[in-house]
């Protein structure tokens, strides 16, 4: 089963365990479960045992109202209990494991485990269990069998949101909302905004900017057969060659780019196999569907690359490293809305002449399709390290994260600026004025096989939260125009 993400991931924590639990089981009572047990009341292992309605299999919940980890070894050897309790049932009376948590450490950890079950990252985690656990259960899983194992993870559901994000849910649920919203509709858009907090009338309507830009996609998709088993052996034959974004999945290759004699890819297929087919159809399959989403992701990764950003695995971000042995900031010009100003990027934190770290402005950037169209989506982000390339992680890069986290920060003005900093930076096809700018894509093309077309926006009568001046601190004026400041972040801190 798939990890749900419900929201934004990096809410403040707040509430306790009980109330949190009780949120979690409303919401997944509008999804069509009902509680047959508590363990408030009837003592049972988990939190709560539900049942979905016209189903028989029970589901066994565990809420923490906290962050978790996979390296946790109390966190660790709970789970164990509930994978022994599984694997000493019959099959027709095993339960599926629901966890739902205000966040979780090491996502990617996570993904390979809880969505896509790679058997190497199961072993791990469960040796790790067995060797945090009592020794009932480190006897029980050396002798459970390796498939029964991998079953309870594939049973799992993860549930990742925060209760503003799980009350969201539920209104979306029931009463249905529509699932194409009119983008122009004021009253759709104030509903959706008075569910984010404290909200501003406004004398007029006004223009909200989303975080998703609408892409321009080709309408043709070429497919071909390659005798190729991995794209990693694609890179090596053609190793300084930059390609266009392509998928290799089951012995077929996909990408935009025609695959012809004269074209790269087509050194990698059978020509004689290659077909053209119409996107709009191709993507009504969920699969085929996803592996237009990873070549949007492939497309995205090669901009970045062509920037020199690097992209961490455990954030799924990108960012900008030290490329220097001095210690000077990376700064570059850019023009928010018609003056230029500088941005810094990368800039060691220092006391007394002495780096402490440095600091990465980051984005998460990635593609999905919402509203029957294709759209990239910028979470803009802190990143932190040592010397200015090998990233923190864990508790370390949790606390100064949360030190930069400003609340007040996520629904204002510079909140917009980041966004389009990294719109305009990464994806320059529109110049500030509107005007398609056309560059060249790979292999030659005389224009972008994808585009970046706009910011998607919505019309309403209020705003979240309003700017006064004097609660924008310091670091919230990051936008300098000339003379530029290489102070800014130190008095920040």
């Amino acid at each position: 089963m798939p990890i749900w993400h419900i929201g934004k991931r990096r809410e403040a924590l707040t509430g306790n365990s009980e109330v949190y639990k009780k949120q979690i089981v409303r919401y997944l009572e509008k999804r069509g479960y009902y509680l047959k047990a508590s363990s408030d009341v009837e003592a049972t292992f988990a939190d709560c045992i539900l049942i979905k309605k016209g189903e028989t299999r029970e589901s066994w919940l565990e809420a923490k109202a906290t962050t978790i980890s996979l390296r946790d070894s109390s966190f660790l050897s709970q789970l164990g209990k509930y994978l022994v309790g599984y694997v000493r049932r019959t099959p027709a009376n095993r339960f599926g494991m629901i966890l739902a948590c205000y966040n979780i450490r090491d996502q990617r950890l996570f993904e390979q485990i809880f969505d896509r079950f790679e058997s190497n990252a199961v072993n791990k985690i469960v040796t790790h269990i067995g060797k945090v656990s009592e020794s009932n259960v480190r006897t029980s899983l050396g002798e459970a069998n390796p498939s029964d194992i991998r079953k309870f993870f594939e049973d799992a559901i993860v549930i990742v949101a925060n209760p503003s994000e799980l009350q969201m849910a539920q209104d979306k649920i029931t009463p249905p909302v529509p699932t194409t919203p009119t983008l122009s509709d004021a009253k759709y858009a104030s509903e959706v905004l008075n569910k984010f907090g404290e909200v501003e009338p406004l004398q007029e309507s006004d223009m909200i900017c989303l975080d998703i830009f609408l892409l321009s996609i080709p309408e043709k998709l070429y497919i071909g057969e390659t005798p190729y088993r991995s794209a990693k052996v694609i890179f090596r034959e053609k190793p300084n060659v930059s390609f266009p974004a392509f998928r290799l999945e089951k012995g077929k290759l996909y990408s935009f780019n025609e695959m012809n004699k004269d074209s790269l890819l087509g050194n990698f297929v059978d020509l004689d196999s290659v077909v053209a087919v119409d996107n709009q159809e191709f993507d009504e399959d969920e699969n085929n569907r996803r592996i237009v989403i990873r070549l949007l992701n492939m497309w995205i990764k090669n901009e970045c690359r062509r920037l020199g950003l690097w992209f961490d695995d455990r954030t799924r971000s990108y960012f900008f490293p030290k490329r220097t042995d001095d210690d000077n900031p990376i700064a570059v010009v850019w023009i928010p809305r018609y003056k230029r100003s500088k941005r810094e990027l990368t800039k060691p934190m220092k006391t007394n002449d002495k780096i402490n770290y440095w600091v990465h402005r980051a984005a998460e950037i990635s593609a999905k399709k919402v509203w029957e169209n294709y759209y990239i989506q910028i979470r803009p982000r802190w990143l932190f390290s040592s010397d200015g390339k090998n990233l923190f992680w864990g508790e370390r890069a949790d606390r100064l994260d949360r030190a930069f986290r400003k609340s007040i920060y996520n629904r204002n003005l510079n909140q917009l600026y980041d966004v389009l900093f990294w719109y305009r930076y990464v994806f320059s096809e529109t110049d500030v004025f509107g005007n398609l700018r056309l560059g060249d894509f790979a292999e030659g093309d005389d224009k972008r096989l994808i585009k970046v077309v706009e910011q998607v926006k919505v019309e309403a009568d209020r705003k979240p939260q309003v700017e006064l001046e004097e609660e924008i601190e310091k670091f919230d004026k990051i936008e300098l125009q000339e003379p530029f400041s290489v102070k800014t972040l130190d008095e920040f801190l």
